[in-house]
């Protein structure tokens, strides 16, 4: 398993959101999340003051996307676990994936799933879709993100974003997955969803 501390992770970040105007709001949010270290009522003040607009609103009103946000965030420190292991969920909390990685192996690269939940990784079959089992996969990846592609699955019109670490050895899954919003704009007006939006909410 491949662990990056918080603070990496909130380094890559702002690093991101510096090189990424687009994304720099919910890449600086999510290093303050990364980096959070409270109860929930201070988890609800940082949303509320740092947090995007619909995530403000619904954290003064502690409506349920808010509260489902917060839990998901205090579960990063205190990850449930399961006995059985499924393929296409997180063997660690039976999330659905966040993400999708290359990391090297050997002489080539292996093909893993990411947890935005517990950031667990597991190995995965890489040409089969982790929502529905189907091999007709479309690829995509945006010029300000090389090393970012979206793998849409043409049969449940499902997407996620695959992190190529050999491209980028300091991408982090759950940041760069983050800073890939545009594209995320892009496959909702054409009208995929995504498998498991990321704690931004995307």
């Amino acid at each position: 398993m491949h662990t990056i501390t918080p603070a990496r992770r909130a380094e890559r970040a702002r690093q991101l959101a510096a090189s990424l105007p687009h994304a720099s709001e919910a890449l600086l949010f999510y290093a303050r999340i990364v980096e959070f270290d409270g109860d929930e009522e201070d988890l609800r003040a940082l949303a509320m003051r740092h947090g995007p607009q619909l995530l403000r609103e619904a954290a003064r009103d502690r409506r349920e996307p808010a509260l489902t946000f917060f839990r998901r965030v205090l579960d990063l420190r205190h990850p449930p676990h399961l006995d059985a292991p499924h393929s296409n969920l997180c063997p660690r909390c039976g999330s659905q994936p966040q993400a999708g990685v290359l990391r090297k192996e050997g002489d080539g690269s292996a093909f893993h799933l990411f947890c935005g939940v517990c950031l667990t990784e597991w190995r995965f079959p890489r040409a089969v879709c982790p929502r529905c089992g189907g091999e007709d996969l479309s690829h995509f990846c945006s010029e300000q993100l090389p090393h970012v592609q979206t793998r849409v699955c043409e049969g449940c019109g499902r997407y996620l974003h695959v992190v190529d670490t050999l491209r980028d050895a300091e991408a982090c899954p759950d940041v760069d997955e983050i800073a890939a919003l545009a594209v995320d704009v892009w496959a909702i007006e054409q009208g995929y969803e995504k498998i498991q939006p990321n704690l931004i909410g995307i």
